[in-house]
């Protein structure tokens, strides 16, 4: 017949572990510190990632950002791109040169200039 273990747990105590597993093995335990002279528990962050240096887009006719979509849309464009040989980027802006011209050929060129933005002081 086996023996059973107890089950070492880390209750929110003034115990340290080595406390707890010394009073769960029967041996003597020293009093608990106070709680005032305990350190704080460290809180564990997310590990750092680090961030691409950023590029200035004007030097290039490319620009990151991210979208939103349904799942099988982009489980359909990667599915296309390891098939093809392509790559994820390639095949979006295959879709969206293709959707641009598109729209463009149904309702005529699109205007990207910028438009001027209207004094704040108006609104009011």
């Amino acid at each position: 017949m086996m023996s059973q273990r107890k089950k070492v747990s880390n209750p929110a105590n003034n115990y340290s572990l080595k406390d707890q597993f010394l009073q769960q093995t029967g041996r003597p335990v020293p009093a608990p510190q106070a709680s005032e002279n305990r350190e704080p528990p460290v809180e564990k962050s997310a590990p750092h990632r680090a961030q691409p240096e950023k590029v200035e887009s004007e030097n290039y006719d490319w620009d990151r950002w991210t979208i939103i979509c349904r799942k099988d849309f982009k489980q359909g464009i990667t599915a296309i791109a390891e098939k093809e040989g392509f790559t994820i980027r390639e095949v979006v802006e295959k879709f969206f040169t293709d959707g641009i011209a598109a729209y463009e050929a149904k309702h005529g060129v699109i205007d990207t200039t910028p438009k001027k933005k209207k004094n704040i002081d108006s609104l009011t």
